[in-house]
């Protein structure tokens, strides 16, 4: 098992909220992600890397969302 930090990001991007959770793997950490990006945009952190940003509502993505779901 894996500490992950997964931080929900306002419009501007700055974390308004943020919490650590256990997790197998990256793609167990990036399913809380998606589920908690319902109203607004998230980022998965492992540590100091970060594994993905997931956009709210898991939103289209477009050539500047190198790092997000």
């Amino acid at each position: 098992m894996h500490n992950y930090r997964i931080c929900s990001l306002d419009p501007q991007g700055r974390i308004f909220q943020a919490f650590e959770l256990s997790c197998r793997d990256d793609l167990d950490a990036l399913a809380e992600g998606e589920r908690l990006s319902d109203k607004s945009a998230v980022e998965v952190w492992d540590g100091s890397r970060l594994v993905a940003r997931v956009k709210p509502g898991n939103a289209a993505l477009n050539a500047q969302d190198s790092y997000s779901l």
